[in-house]
């Protein structure tokens, strides 16, 4: 089965707005789904009021959030209380870095991968510093910045307390085996396990009890929904943390972990990313069973086929040149590889580069990405970075066609 871009483009006006501009930008924020846009401007001009009293426009905004919520657990194959909508992923990282910190002890020890996003480093090793606990590095492969599961199964140890890595790099591109390492962790130690997937989720929203982490964290600005942070904290896991609120609001399963509370319009918004899957799920004939998540996962199929197609001519172009060098998997054979494509130009900065291409109409950027780890361990230059094209499905073959030709000309 195609997806159909028309039935797409209808729901993303931004598509239509800018016809001159390819934008390829999305790992940094996508376009906004018109449901979305709908609730909140629902809410801000009708029931923008403190929520969950029994007036009328105060019971309406509570009952736009609890929709949000039940709708994203039924999407995740979560219960409501494991689900805690906070302002982003950072935010929660840190906040999450907070409750679990009580934890470590002098001696312990952590797992961080190099391929991740500073806000899946930096809070976890901040916090392993304060509490006298070691940290120890999944390192990546110097050329490619690929992770082996096989390298991190060693680290592991009985002072393992937690591993955190990523589902998907932001700069690399290719997707972790999630469910295969975790249960490797599990058969080799008590440890738990934080996966960041910030890069992974504009792509595929998965099962979560069929990935088996403890925590896992992404954001909706870039899953086509408000600026807005899922986490998933397990309900075991949740039990032996500290909680971050205020000391009469833990036993809140909506607070228990925002200590800044909900932003109400933004986490009834949310709703409109899942009523937009929806809509797609019907349009393309996906046979509806009751279970939201399973309905899902056979989208994800739709949108992955579409996604491969998109990415395969830039990787195809990219590994045979002599002027870049490409960073992650150079196809999507395995079906591991996102439409999230980073490069070094060789023969000029990223930064000169990206000024041609931005001229010539292609909405890309250069950059560490807030990954400046992963940069050095590929000895690349933090400063002027890579050029990073990031693809979803609501790109186009027309979109290549232009990156591509814009491309030949920028390197020559």
């Amino acid at each position: 089965m195609d997806l159909d871009l028309n039935f797409v483009h209808k729901y993303f006006p931004q598509t239509r707005d800018y016809p001159d501009v390819v934008f390829c930008a999305n790992a940094g924020g996508s376009f906004v789904a018109q449901p979305v846009l709908d609730i909140f401007e629902h809410f801000n001009r009708h029931t923008r009021v403190q929520p969950y009293s029994n007036f009328t426009p105060s019971r309406e905004a509570g009952e736009a959030m609890n929709r949000a919520r039940r709708l994203w657990a039924e999407a995740l194959n979560i219960s409501d209380e494991e689900l805690t909508i906070g302002p982003s992923t950072s935010i929660n990282t840190y906040v999450i870095s907070q409750a679990i910190g009580h934890q470590l002890q002098p001696g312990d020890e952590i797992i961080l991968s190099q391929q991740d996003h500073e806000a899946n480093y930096g809070a976890w090793q901040r916090k392993a510093e304060e509490r006298g606990a070691t940290v120890r590095e999944w390192t990546i492969d110097p050329e490619t910045g690929l992770l082996d599961p096989e390298t991190l199964y060693p680290l592991l140890s009985e002072k393992t307390r937690w591993v955190f890595f990523t589902h998907c790099s932001n700069l690399i591109g290719t997707i972790n085996p999630v469910k295969a390492i975790v249960e490797t962790i599990r058969a080799r130690s008590n440890a738990r396990v934080g996966v960041d997937a910030v890069a992974y989720a504009p792509h595929h929203i998965p099962d979560l009890k069929d990935l088996g982490a403890d925590l896992y964290l992404f954001s909706l600005y870039k899953v086509f929904g408000p600026h807005q942070g899922i986490m998933y904290l397990s309900s075991d896991l949740q039990r032996t943390l500290q909680p971050q609120s205020h000391y009469f609001l833990v036993d809140d399963a909506v607070k228990r972990f925002n200590p800044a509370g909900p932003q109400h319009g933004e986490v009834a918004a949310a709703a409109g990313v899942l009523d937009y899957f929806s809509a797609l799920i019907d349009h393309h004939n996906i046979a509806r069973s009751g279970n939201l998540n399973a309905e899902l996962q056979q989208l994800h199929t739709v949108i992955a086929k579409h996604e491969n197609g998109l990415t395969l001519p830039i990787l195809d172009y990219l590994q045979h040149s002599n002027q870049t060098r490409l960073l992650g998997k150079t196809h999507c054979n395995d079906g591991d590889r996102a439409a999230t494509i980073a490069f070094k130009p060789l023969n000029q900065s990223s930064t000169a580069f990206v000024k041609k291409m931005q001229a010539a109409g292609i909405g890309t950027e250069s950059g560490h990405f807030y990954a400046r780890r992963v940069l050095k361990n590929v000895d690349i230059d933090r400063e002027d970075g890579i050029v990073r094209l990031s693809l979803v499905h609501y790109n186009t073959s027309s979109d290549v066609e232009k990156i591509l030709n814009s491309m030949d000309q920028a390197l020559h």
